[in-house]
């Protein structure tokens, strides 16, 4: 007689725990995590905090290539190359969207790998959350709060980028100095409301002509910049007159029921490897001027030889 002996334990546990289930439970050692979680608190720059990531989880995932994106904070940002397979998350932290990050390599993930993933990400989550309010409040401090255009402080810092790359490398750089015309009137005649929402739709009509590329700067007041990197004096021209013209087109309808339209003024000068940031500025304001002076709602240049041109 033979007598068979069943593990009715072990048989159980096959039963209730599957080997694929088994195999995607994550496989990090706590010392490992810990030591991630630590490094990513070194820093406060996005880019730096994933390129930091990707190195560290190596030991556990191979990952050839992250992408971040988060359309709020305007970010995205590649580290690495992207490959045939991957796995993509969406990121949040106590309720806040921090964005999407997809990671790419050039064989398929196994399920403990993403399980693995999945452990390592929870080390990068509010470092990545910290990381993106510290961009918020540096893009806050170079902005103009009303209109959402960049400040003097951030002008200065592009221009001076702007300039320094068109000398390097020989590109061609112009800027644009814009007035509302009139716009002591409009305050005046319907009150600094009224005038606070000129002020944001002129801003947003002129982003609407600018290439993805030009930058829109308030100067102070009624006065706005805007750098044309990589943009010759033609070109300037036509992007300068195409402002000009749908500002003049543009209706503001009033909580009266009004219905405003203003033109600008515009100076344009373009970049000379001899210049300075203040000399730039100062010719396309005597451009301004004399586009103020000879009319309103007009086009001047003002050139190195300080030979002036009108539109």
């Amino acid at each position: 007689m033979v007598t068979q002996v069943s593990n009715i334990s072990a048989l159980q546990d096959d039963k209730l725990t599957p080997f694929s289930e088994l195999a995607a439970k994550p496989q990090i050692k706590s010392d490992v995590l810990v030591r991630l979680a630590t490094f990513l608190q070194t820093t406060l720059d996005y880019k730096q905090l994933l390129t930091l990531f990707k190195r560290e989880i190596a030991s556990s995932v191979l990952v050839e290539g992250i992408e971040f994106s988060n359309a709020e904070h305007q970010v995205h940002y590649l580290d690495g190359q992207k490959g045939p397979h991957s796995c993509n998350y969406t990121l949040s932290a106590q309720g806040q969207g921090l964005g999407e990050i997809t990671f790419f390599r050039t064989t398929r993930f196994r399920e403990h790998e993403m399980a693995n993933l999945e452990a390592l990400m929870g080390t990068l989550i509010y470092p990545l959350r910290n990381a993106m309010r510290y961009r918020s409040a540096l893009n806050q401090a170079f902005k103009d709060p009303l209109t959402g255009a960049g400040n003097r402080i951030a002008l200065n810092e592009s221009l001076q980028r702007e300039m320094e790359l068109a000398k390097r490398h020989g590109h061609d750089l112009a800027i644009l100095m814009l007035d509302i015309d009139h716009f002591k009137t409009i305050n005046d005649r319907f009150g600094h409301l009224v005038g606070d929402e000129m002020l944001k739709a002129t801003v947003n009509t002129i982003t609407q002509c600018v290439r993805q590329t030009d930058i829109c700067f308030r100067y102070g007041g009624e006065e706005f910049v805007v750098i044309l990197n990589n943009c010759n004096i033609a070109n300037a021209r036509l992007i300068a007159e195409r402002i000009r013209m749908d500002v003049s087109e543009t209706v503001l309808q009033t909580q009266d029921d009004n219905f405003l339209q203003a033109t600008i003024s515009c100076g344009l000068s373009v970049y000379d490897a001899n210049d300075t940031l203040e000399n730039l500025i100062h010719r396309a304001d005597i451009a301004l001027y004399k586009a103020k002076n000879s009319g309103r709602n007009k086009v001047c240049v003002q050139e190195q030889t300080k030979k002036e041109e009108t539109v």
